[in-house]
């Protein structure tokens, strides 16, 4: 609790005065038999369990009305506000959820996806690569008579963004409202204002049809699967919309109510495991795995053999539980030369293939893992000079969807505002936002410059930054989402042990530091290390460059970021 107030005071000073907190949390389907569940699904008696504690627990249900007054300083939110939202627009929000809010007396949101609603009440409806019955989501009376009740508020999930488009040349389909669509006929992508029109037009029919069925035009949009982009972003603006509902599992504030982020419980879970996701505050240290991979060797030969070899790197990534991918966007090249072909398309480098996105895409959907771009920036502005490379960092994140970057050398950016330990990704992030560029040395100012540019394109990215030893003094990266540190003299166990006396193996700042494997040491040596730095506390491990695969099952064992059952 100590650690939770401490947070929670730590937050209070990273948003304007005027912002007020409040959580927000993200439903699905809700269903009364257990052997009906999907995995976004809850049962109807955990949701009665989940309000029961909400009410006995000192929770009030907030409205986007009660949100908006305490924006304008017109009326403050009460103590412990949450914001219950339901996405998808199933029938279960009618006959379930709705008499629910009736008897509790609680407001929620309810997201309608426009084309499921459009369709013929006798039809079908595309669910993702699947036709269900158009009786599966509320009917527009249904909705109407929600409404009709003050409870219910309606927001848009989009007319037709609730799918994949096509994002590569083999045929990756990442969410529509954070792709550029590549179009295979002249080989390119869809410009920043192409998306943008594209987008917008899909919100306003959105609009317009649920003006028609409802009498108003949705004020709040929910993005499909969380995702989105700058160009959707600007679109939802420039559409209207004044509430924007993200994935993101954050605490929300006032300040900024077009990214409000939502927990999203899935597979049922139980009363207490979302009472403490509710926190924010986990107890346990959270794990990171990191491999970084080159792409060549997966370039080899032609589309059969490439898939091949992606498949067999897919399995081995599985089974050796990393949970975090690094990839460098350009062909291998030695250190300190100039960079070469990219594995993307962009006018500022040749093209060797256009692979990145498809990997990025297949090792995201596939293996589950984070990917992140190692982007040389020396070796970017040795090849395109200076006041290029901000510019080529737009391009890749354009045609790639990716969780973050690797940005180095990152200068003095590594430790500007060096101090206390930041224990939360939404604090970074303001801390990283405060940072000023005059205060920054020129390669600090350079990785700053790229970060920021490819940031406006994906707000969701994370960053991280190398590091060549561990920093003396106070707490290095304040701006990075986590710091990759390299092999120095010291054996692993005894960095841990420093980290540990210094306090930065400590659960909730700990995985932030990512400590390094030595590729080329036996696997019984590495097991070693692994052991003995997670005896100091120590939950964040990195093989970078990644070993040989497939990797031994008492390696796999060690490594593994899952704690049981471990990742097959």
């Amino acid at each position: 609790m100590r650690a939770l107030l401490a947070l929670l005071f730590l937050l209070a000073g990273a948003v304007p005065a005027m912002a007020e907190r409040f959580v927000a949390i993200s439903f699905h389907g809700v269903v009364d038999d257990e052997k009906e569940l999907g995995s976004d699904d809850i049962t109807t008696g955990r949701l009665i369990a989940f309000f029961d504690w909400l009410k006995g627990s000192g929770w009030n249900a907030v409205s986007l009305d009660d949100i908006a007054a305490a924006r304008a300083g017109t009326r403050p939110l009460p103590p412990r506000a949450i914001l219950l939202t339901f996405d998808d627009g199933y029938r279960d929000a009618y006959t379930r959820v709705f008499p629910l809010l009736l008897a509790y007396r609680y407001p929620a949101v309810f997201a309608l996806v426009g084309t499921w609603m459009d369709a013929s009440p006798d039809g079908t409806v595309l669910y993702g690569d699947t036709r269900v019955p158009r009786e599966k989501f509320m009917s527009w009376a249904e909705a109407r008579e929600m409404a009709a009740s003050g409870l219910a508020e309606f927001a848009s999930h989009s007319y037709n963004l609730h799918k994949g488009v096509l994002g590569s040349p083999q045929g990756s389909r990442p969410p529509a409202a954070s792709t550029w669509i590549y179009d295979p006929r002249t080989g390119l992508h869809e410009t920043d204002a192409a998306i943008q029109a594209r987008i917008l037009a899909d919100f306003r029919r959105s609009m317009s049809l649920m003006r028609t069925h409802l009498s108003k035009a949705p004020r709040t949009l929910v993005w499909p699967y969380g995702r989105y982009s700058g160009p959707a972003l600007a679109a939802a603006r420039q559409a209207g919309f004044t509430f924007a509902l993200t994935l993101d599992p954050e605490p929300a504030d006032t300040a900024n109510l077009m990214a409000i982020p939502r927990l999203f419980p899935v597979q049922d879970p139980k009363l207490g495991i979302m009472a403490e996701e509710l926190r924010f505050a986990d107890p346990n240290p959270a794990t990171r795995r990191v491999v970084c991979l080159a792409l060549d060797p997966l370039a080899q030969g032609g589309p059969a053999d490439q898939e091949q070899a992606l498949g067999k790197t897919i399995e081995a990534l599985r089974r050796l539980g990393a949970n975090t991918v690094v990839l460098d966007p350009s062909v291998s090249h030695p250190p300190g030369t100039p960079m070469g072909p990219v594995w993307f398309r962009t006018p500022l480098r040749p093209m060797a293939q256009d692979l990145f996105s498809f990997i990025a895409w297949q090792l995201r959907s596939r293996a589950g893992v984070d990917v992140y771009a190692r982007v040389d920036l020396g070796a970017a502005e040795a090849a395109m000079g200076r006041n290029r490379v901000a510019e080529f960092t737009r391009d890749l994140v354009r045609n790639v969807l990716l969780t973050g970057l690797l940005l180095e050398p990152a200068g003095d950016l590594l430790t500007a505002g060096a101090g206390q330990p930041i224990p939360a990704p939404w604090l970074i992030r303001a801390a990283r936002n405060g940072v000023d560029p005059a205060s920054l040395n020129p390669e600090g100012q350079r990785a700053l410059e790229a970060w920021r540019a490819a940031v406006a394109l994906r707000p969701s990215l994370r960053l991280a930054l190398p590091s060549t030893s561990i920093p003396p003094g106070p707490w290095p990266a304040p701006a990075a989402d986590w710091l990759l540190t390299a092999p120095t003299a010291e054996p692993l166990a005894s960095v841990a042990t420093i980290l540990n006396k210094r306090g930065w193996l400590a659960p909730d700042v700990g995985p932030r530091i990512v400590l390094p494997l030595q590729a080329g040491e036996s696997e019984a040596a590495i097991i070693r290390a692994i052991r003995r730095a997670q005896g100091q506390g120590a939950t964040a491990f990195s093989l970078c460059p990644a070993p040989s695969f497939p990797t031994d099952p008492g390696l796999n064992a060690a490594f593994s970021a899952a704690s049981f059952p471990r990742l097959p």
